[in-house]
């Protein structure tokens, strides 16, 4: 005998008659697990049963047996198995914290997802700014713990999870994910050049950093609490400076406080942050860190400074050696003697270009050995300098704009001579508009509509080589099209309080040079020119406490000789004086 199940709107059960002649019916077992059934239920002289009481949307397991008039039963037929589709459902996806998200705090995200055929496995995904980051891959854990730095503060985050029944090759069976969350910066934090534990006699600078800094000046305080005493040590008093040193004299354990308040605020403090408890003590010497911000390859003409952060030590202050290794050479050469300060700065010159890595030693105070422990960098490159050319002028500009190249190669360690080239894309051609020389500009006023490019060429004085560096500029179109006002700037954060000079920048595009620009200014609801038309695309206002108020600023631009009120124009939101 074998049976059959067959999914129709209620799956029924089919199974292939007996062939003996004395058959008085059929039994049907059924079960959740392989194996294991109820009490099996007649069902007559049939072949085909629905069974009821089932919970199509997980696994069944079925078996059949025949009776005869003589009350004999037969052994249980071939199992047949229920297998539902697979159905992941993801119930929760929950934060330890709520939102936004304060840096250096952690937070967890837990996700709550069942499949009905069996386990799950669970994948996270962060969107940090720009991009989605896959931060924890699949696995059988449905959590995931995350601590921002303060290189993480701004917006948009988000958290997506990923679920899958274990064993499925899916990316995914379900998903679910936060809304949009920021990350923001602790209102106040202390941070150490090094590690803990340290020695005793060991030079820790600490920094304190606002989150969100004001515009009120602010001032700082640095105390010191000896957890064995519960004594408090003013380390400095209040003074603008964010930064203090701290030599632990002793041995011990150590709270370290950081205090800030307005300049001339009476109050003991607006902010204060603690650190945990940290040991001063002898412990073996470790570099936890050997890093520099700097980018490779490097420019030459760039100062690249490499830190090194430690852990441990028998006595303080520590002491740092830096070594640099020339590809070129293949020499060592020490560039930094022992002392106190963990970091070196290195500017390359024109003839540094090459190859190089660098090694930091490290050893207590007081040891004769070469050093305790050490760390080193990869290979870098040092190229050098490449020239670049600039302009205050916005594209496209007006024919007759005056318009002003700048050049420069930024390595003061050479002297270079520059040479200017035009190209027109009406005529494809180069001109040599600006011979080699010393001069680092070039004034150019263009005459007729056209798309140009401009290209310039650097080289060492004395030099007789076509030219050691070259840079150019994109296509820039040059028109007769009415002027279009494209961007209007301020160079004080919004609102501003009275009694703040506050100058608006206007710039734009096209028209007939040179542009003239006029400013007006909203007062409440009343329109007011302030600066009337000339070539000044700036306007400074100098507010009162007659200002106070809600306020905007319109910029309008014209061609030179255009009788037209404007030919453009750009108004700022509404912002307050206060």
């Amino acid at each position: 005998m074998s049976s059959t199940l067959h999914a129709q709107t209620t799956p029924s059960l089919t199974w292939n008659p007996n062939p003996e002649t004395n058959i008085a019916g059929y039994k049907v077992s059924q079960g959740t697990q392989s194996g294991v059934y109820g009490t099996p239920i007649d069902v007559g002289k049939v072949t085909t049963y629905q069974p009821q009481g089932i919970d199509w949307t997980h696994r069944a397991y079925f078996a059949v047996q025949a009776y005869n008039t003589g009350g004999l039963t037969s052994p249980l037929s071939a199992e047949a198995v229920w297998v539902p589709p697979s159905v992941t459902t993801i119930s929760s996806l929950t934060s330890s914290s709520s939102y936004p998200l304060v840096a250096g705090t952690s937070v967890t995200w837990t996700a709550t997802a069942s499949n009905n055929l069996g386990p799950v496995e669970y994948r996270f995904y962060v969107y940090k700014k720009t991009a989605w980051t896959m931060v924890q891959d699949y696995g059988a854990s449905n959590t995931y713990t995350w601590t921002p730095t303060a290189n993480d503060v701004g917006t948009p985050y988000f958290v997506q999870v990923w679920v899958r029944a274990v064993g499925s090759t899916a990316q995914y069976e379900a998903w679910s994910g936060t809304f949009s969350f920021d990350i923001v910066a602790a209102p106040l934090t202390l941070t150490a050049n090094v590690d803990f534990p340290t020695p005793a006699g060991n030079q820790i600078m600490w920094t304190a950093t606002l989150g969100a800094p004001g515009t009120a000046p602010v001032e700082y305080k640095f105390q010191v609490v000896d957890t064995a005493t519960n004594t408090t040590t003013v380390l400095r008093n209040y003074s603008p400076s964010n930064q203090a040193q701290w030599v632990p004299a002793n041995a011990g354990r150590f709270i370290v406080q950081g205090l800030e308040r307005q300049v001339g605020s009476a109050a003991a403090y607006d902010l204060i942050v603690s650190t945990p408890p940290l040991d001063v003590k002898s412990s073996p010497l470790t570099i936890t860190s050997f890093t520099t911000p700097t980018m490779f390859p490097a420019s030459t003409g760039t100062p690249i400074t490499w830190t090194a952060r430690v852990q441990g030590g028998t006595a303080g202050p520590i002491q740092y050696s830096f070594w640099r290794y020339s590809a070129a050479t293949s020499t060592w050469t020490n560039v930094q003697p022992y002392s106190p300060s963990e970091t070196f700065t290195w500017t390359p010159t024109w003839t540094d270009a090459g190859d190089y890595t660098l090694q930091v030693w490290v050893r207590s105070n007081g040891s004769t050995a070469a050093y305790e422990t050490y760390a080193g960098t990869n290979m870098f490159h040092i190229d050098r300098a490449t020239v670049q050319v600039t302009t205050s002028t916005l594209f496209p500009a007006a024919v007759g704009t005056p318009v002003t190249w700048t050049a420069g190669v930024g390595d003061p360690s050479v002297t270079m001579e520059y040479q200017f080239f035009v190209y027109s894309s009406s005529t494809s051609q180069w001109t040599l508009v600006q011979a080699y020389s010393a001069q680092k500009t070039y004034l150019w006023t263009p005459v007729a509509v056209d798309t140009y490019g401009v290209q310039v060429w650097a080289r060492q004085v004395g030099s007789t080589v076509t030219y050691d560096t070259f840079a150019s500029t994109g296509m820039l179109g040059i028109v007769s099209a009415p002027a279009q006002m494209v961007s209007l700037t301020t160079n004080t954060v919004l609102p501003a309080a009275a009694g703040t000079t506050i100058k608006w920048t206007a710039g734009a595009t096209g028209g007939t040079a040179p542009l003239e620009y006029q400013f007006w200014r909203q007062n409440g609801g009343t329109w007011t020119m302030v600066q009337d038309y000339s070539s000044q695309n700036t306007y400074s206002w100098i507010t009162t406490a007659g200002d106070v108020g809600q306020h905007a600023i319109q910029a309008r631009v014209r061609s030179i000789g255009s009788t037209s009120a404007f030919e453009s124009q750009l108004t700022t939101g509404v912002f307050n004086i206060q």
